[in-house]
């Protein structure tokens, strides 16, 4: 008899209920991402207790160091003439983009995730660039400091906002993340290691942020950090048109009493704009106080819609950590686009709400995997730096090519660096606004390389900032 020769899975029907799930049935993800994130969590804690206390990998960050110097100089040994890039996978990224390049570099592996000291007189901490805000701030938190820009998604690497841009609702009297950044170790295309300071080397410390890896290697980065306030009066205040919104964001914008400033565009008749000041416990007074991060609670930006719903303006207090984390479980709204609003529903937020939110990057695994470019099209998620005069046409403009909704804003302190104020085109004075697209577009058969090229030439236009870590054509 002939033996039954069992036939293999058909590559092009798992293909089809892949992309049949992540592109009609987004809840079944839910049993999909949700497990697979906690088992990895679960792994990688007992790794990294395996790692650090019962392997002894205690590697110390001089020796990290030699080793990256050590690979950079063995590519130029070998004569390889490809570019140098780090190895991380290109999945763990936060960028919805493939970065193929990568596949053409000369790979370095970076392994350093650890926080390195921390000096309390000087109120500095130094950190690998692996290491996460969330990683960071818990540990600075539980020794009574914080970094003055705290960015909302715990996954982000400091190494990231630092070479790819950060921003936070306190940028309003802090800058970008690079300026609370006081010195920089970095591995050059040479195999030296070059340490960066606005005293030693004012040009290279101007150029490295934002430079994506293309001046060298960092491998360590000297922060800022401050006292840590236990909770944030936040006031929310509910606008009805553009015009009310940027004259209410510029009354925020001059109150100095203010630590903290955020906008949500809900569309062209609704924002709420949002001011915070840092305080102690015993200012709390008769104000409500809302723990945001709790597992159960409603995604922050449907609380943000709720609670003026009713009323023009609203106060209360939220406990600084849940300040931090208000935005991290549903990626900002991200989720709603991904899960539908199933999961901001109480029947499951209060049972499962603890899971979220699942792997980032999981999930842009499986989008890459099973869907072809034209299935991921409608996708943007992109941020643009305008000054605050330019705001109400650019919004105009935003929602003429997108329809996306929520639009994130986030004033920004301009800053220009030292010595080279009278080359920058803006003031001192100016005030940027970030202006965060980030969801599904409702507009039919949507060509989002060409939406985007259209964004990147207003911007340009208007002289405004185009952020490259996000979808860029």
């Amino acid at each position: 008899m002939k033996e039954k020769t069992q036939k293999a899975p058909d590559p092009c029907l798992l293909n089809r209920i892949g992309a049949s799930i992540i592109n009609d049935h987004t809840w079944a993800l839910l049993f999909i991402l949700v497990p697979a994130s906690l088992v990895y969590d679960f792994f990688m804690f007992f790794y990294e207790i395996y790692d650090r206390y019962l392997y002894k990998n205690s590697k110390s960050h001089e020796e990290k160091v030699k080793d990256v110097q050590r690979q950079v100089r063995r590519r130029i040994e070998l004569g390889d003439k490809r570019l140098m890039c780090t190895a991380r996978p290109q999945w763990k990224s936060i960028t919805q983009q493939k970065m193929l390049y990568k596949e053409k570099c000369y790979q370095i592996e970076i392994n350093m995730s650890d926080i390195i000291s921390i000096d309390e007189k000087r109120r500095k901490v130094y950190v690998e660039p692996m290491v996460t805000i969330g990683e960071l701030n818990d540990f600075l938190l539980t020794k009574g400091w914080t970094v003055p820009i705290v960015p909302e998604l715990d996954a982000l690497t400091i190494g990231g906002l630092v070479m790819g841009g950060g921003v936070e609702t306190t940028s309003i009297r802090y800058g970008l993340f690079q300026h609370i950044c006081t010195k920089y170790e970095l591995v050059l295309p040479d195999g030296s290691v070059e340490i960066v300071t606005e005293d030693s080397n004012l040009e290279l410390f101007g150029a490295l942020p934002w430079s994506y890896g293309t001046l060298g290697l960092l491998t360590a980065v000297e922060l800022d950090i401050i006292p840590h306030k236990p909770f944030i009066k936040l006031t929310y205040v509910r606008t009805d048109t553009h015009d009310e919104m940027v004259s209410v964001f510029d009354q925020m914008v001059k109150d100095k009493s203010v630590d903290s400033i955020e906008g949500l565009v809900y569309s062209k008749t609704k924002s709420v704009m949002m001011k915070g000041s840092f305080i102690e416990k015993n200012e709390i007074g008769n104000y409500y106080v809302n723990a945001l991060d709790r597992w159960y609670k409603k995604w922050f930006y449907t609380h943000v819609e709720d609670v003026v719903q009713h009323q023009k303006e609203y106060t209360e207090v939220v406990p600084t950590k849940d300040f931090f984390h208000r935005h991290n479980r549903p990626y900002f709204w991200v989720a709603r686009d991904v899960f539908g609003t199933f999961c901001n529903h109480p029947l499951f937020r209060y049972p499962f709400g603890w899971t979220m939110p699942p792997k980032f990057s999981f999930l842009k695994a499986l989008k890459h995997r099973f869907n072809t470019p034209d299935q991921i099209n409608n996708f943007v998620c992109q941020d643009f730096g305008f000054s605050l005069t330019q705001l109400k046409e650019a919004l105009e403009f935003v929602d003429e090519q997108t329809k996306v909704y929520p639009i994130w804003l986030c004033p920004i302190k301009h800053i220009p660096p030292k010595h080279i104020e009278d080359m920058d085109h803006y003031t001192i004075d100016t005030v940027h606004v970030d202006v965060g697209v980030y969801g599904s577009s409702p507009v039919p058969n949507l060509d989002q390389g060409k939406v985007q090229k259209i964004l990147e030439k207003y911007c340009l236009d208007k002289r405004a900032i185009v952020a490259l870590y996000a979808e860029t054509q």
